[in-house]
């Protein structure tokens, strides 16, 4: 829609993204301020749900000169880099849980059981496809940078070395 209007300047294209920048702004949020996954889904964050907003926003921000916007994008990186990052592997938990209540959230930390290739992979692409759109000099550009370089760095660890592939369960390669 953004491309669309910077090109067409047809009035259409900036009411629909102006829409769906106000859905951002009821997009119900969890205690620390994280998007919900979805409506139906309370006080959970998905990897892959940061990939349905935050280019979006990002590029929305720039586009109409909203620069304190970037704090919030950046914010929800964190929150989910703080929250679903393993210790041990380095890798992310598809999903975080704050409140504790979904029958898969550990009861401690709140993350899923597993590390999925998929959910990484949008994460990380929201990533990439967010950074173009801050500018050079906002505190948050070196924290997402920060984020993809340490996510890409343990991805890396648990790639398939005979065929350059990763498994679905990124820690699981003998799981069926």
């Amino acid at each position: 829609m953004l491309l669309l209007y910077q090109v067409t300047q047809d009035k259409r294209y900036y009411k629909a993204a102006t829409l769906l920048r106000r859905q951002l702004a009821t997009q119900p949020r969890n205690a620390s301020g994280g998007f919900w996954h979805k409506q139906k889904y309370p006080d959970q964050m998905w990897l892959d749900g940061l990939y349905m907003a935050e280019p979006f926003y990002a590029e929305y921000a720039l586009e109409f000169h909203q620069p304190q916007d970037f704090a919030d994008i950046t914010k929800q990186f964190v929150l989910m880099e703080h929250h679903a990052r393993s210790s041990r592997t380095g890798l992310l938990y598809h999903a975080w849980d704050e409140s504790r209540k979904q029958p898969w959230a550990d009861k401690t930390t709140g993350t899923s059981p597993i590390f999925w290739a998929r959910g990484m992979g949008w994460y990380m692409m929201a990533l990439v496809d967010t950074l173009p759109y801050y500018p050079q000099n906002d505190p948050g550009r070196a924290a997402l940078l920060a984020i993809l370089n340490r996510t890409a760095e343990a991805v890396v660890r648990y790639q398939n070395h005979q065929t350059g592939l990763w498994y679905h369960v990124l820690d699981k390669p003998h799981a069926l």
